[in-house]
């Protein structure tokens, strides 16, 4: 059977002429996981483009299918027509939670929701996931993850960003009527090396269900990570670093100078993020590669000890956002 996915406009929008070489790099991926689709191309069909594959049945793959970032519809080609497949997009909250903020520097929510995608898809668990970003801003990796149903932890350095996201998270919940509860707590690392404040939520996707997902985000310095969560917890990593653009200051607060440059935060904080990871995790982090090269990023891991998984669909997804910006990912695990 010949099936066609129907591709959004905005994926053109945010990648320019890159757009359909990160098209099939995405989907590339989630068939070498599950094998499920032959014959793969992009194809105007009436003026309007689609990835197109052939498939014995997506009915096993429909939810990983539906959650691809470029997925606006499916069809299955019947005789020369297209007959609708209702998505099954398995969203344990709203998706719409993460592009409700506007603001400058904000990570395109895409873009997190591409990089989540890839990491779910070199794992094997499937089930009580723990996303940690370590750099979390205003928290746009944290609300994807939510979506997904995954637990999800931040750390931010700006107190300030940390109380807008706890501030931001619960008008929310209450407003889309969701179940939750939710706490602030006080803590210190030993010898009282730091300081830190942490917001915890515990949320529920309706009243019937029993299936709490977890939220935390603590104001602290990245640096600290493994200090405040226990070794090998988290089964995804993902991080955007510092683009090394000047946006406007939504810290207030004056930050060290490796906050704002990708390598001097890596040499810092890669041990111990990775301290965090568990064995068979992945950790995915995007940086410009105007401020460091991809082989200097993957000599810089490989260095560390750490293992950069490089195979082709893996290297396709570097694209321009702007003058300033040329934006990549990469993958790594221990």
């Amino acid at each position: 059977m010949k099936y066609c996915l129907l591709i959004n406009s905005k994926h053109y929008l945010t990648y320019n002429t890159n757009s359909e070489k990160i098209i099939f790099a995405e989907f590339n991926i989630l068939n070498k996981k599950f094998n499920f689709a032959t014959n793969i191309s992009i194809e105007d069909i009436c003026g309007i483009k689609y990835l197109v594959f052939e498939s014995e049945n997506i009915d096993n793959y429909l939810q990983k299918i539906s959650d691809l970032t470029f997925v606006l519809a499916i069809f299955e080609m019947v005789n020369g027509l297209l007959k609708p497949i209702s998505k099954n997009n398995l969203q344990y909250i709203n998706s719409n939670i993460s592009s409700m903020l506007k603001y400058s520097g904000k990570t395109n929510e895409y873009f997190t929701r591409l990089m989540i995608n890839i990491a779910s898809n070199l794992i094997e668990k499937e089930e009580n996931i723990n996303l940690l970003d370590p750099i979390c801003g205003k928290g746009t990796s944290l609300y994807e993850g939510l979506i997904k149903g995954f637990n999800c932890y931040g750390v931010e350095i700006a107190s300030k960003v940390v109380d807008e996201i706890a501030l931001f998270l619960k008008k929310y919940l209450e407003g889309e009527k969701y179940k939750f509860n939710s706490k602030k707590e006080k803590f210190s690392g030993a010898n009282k090396s730091f300081k830190a404040e942490k917001y915890i939520f515990e949320i529920n996707k309706n009243k019937e269900s029993k299936q709490f997902k977890h939220f935390e985000v603590v104001s602290a310095n990245t640096i600290y990570t493994d200090k405040i969560y226990k070794k090998e917890f988290f089964d995804i990593i993902v991080g955007d670093l510092p683009y090394g653009v000047k946006y406007s200051n939504i810290t207030n607060e004056k930050q060290s100078s490796f906050t704002r440059s990708p390598k001097e935060l890596l040499e810092k904080s890669l041990d111990v993020w990775c301290n965090c990871l568990n064995i068979d995790g992945i950790m995915i982090l995007s940086w410009n590669t105007f401020l460091l090269k991809r082989t200097e990023f993957v000599e810089l891991v490989k260095n560390k000890g750490y293992k950069v998984l490089e195979y082709e669909n893996l290297n396709n997804f570097e694209h321009r956002v702007d003058q300033a910006i040329n934006r990549d990912f990469i993958c790594i695990k221990k």
